[in-house]
């Protein structure tokens, strides 16, 4: 088996049981009826798992020869903003369920997770500015639409769903986690065709 291949199913499997343990986590949290702080303390495990994941993904992508520092920049910036939104998510649920807050202490608890996602955003940007390489430039451009493509799809269905009674309320938070599964999924695509 070439070291591409094995790099691959590297990633494959690392993808897969972080997606297991995120996913299993997050139901086994909801049947145990956890909620607030003891659902973040149980989502904390599956979420080291981003860590091999990362790194077995970055191993793939350089023994494809799709590697670059700007890339491996923008992974260290990911795992940093997905490991802040959980801090700042927990935090915030923890103080809002102990201290409830009013007013602009409210607002400035309730914005505490958003500021991640805004760096996240900044990040994705930075580094599309330090990509070198024309083609992994594209193609994480491609990834990108790909994960909107799914945002636009679902929030419009939803929308419409929602505006005749159909289906209950989705919060706008979840555009983000959305927007973040299109952009794995076409990342997966990409990594189980090799492409």
């Amino acid at each position: 088996m070439s070291a591409e291949v094995a790099a691959r199913r590297s990633s494959v499997f690392w993808v897969a049981l972080f997606l297991i343990g995120m996913f299993g986590t997050g139901i086994g949290a909801r049947v145990a009826g956890l909620s607030g702080v003891w659902t973040m303390i149980v989502m904390l495990p599956p979420m080291l798992l981003l860590i091999p994941m990362i790194r077995s993904v970055e191993r793939s992508s350089a023994a494809q020869g799709c590697a670059s520092p700007a890339l491996q920049r923008y992974n260290r910036r990911a795992l940093t903003w997905s490991f802040a939104y959980v801090a700042m998510l927990f935090l915030a649920i923890t103080v809002n369920d102990r201290l409830h807050p009013q007013g602009p202490l409210l607002w400035a608890i309730a914005i505490l997770p958003a500021l991640p996602i805004l760096y996240m955003v900044w990040s994705f940007h930075r580094y599309l500015v330090e990509e070198t390489d024309e083609y992994l430039k594209m193609r994480n451009i491609g990834n990108a639409l790909v994960g909107m493509g799914v945002v636009l799809a679902v929030a419009t269905v939803w929308g419409f769903l929602e505006s005749f009674g159909v289906v209950p309320h989705a919060p706008g938070w979840l555009v983000v986690p959305l927007w973040g599964f299109g952009l794995g999924a076409a990342q997966i695509w990409r990594m189980v065709r090799g492409a």
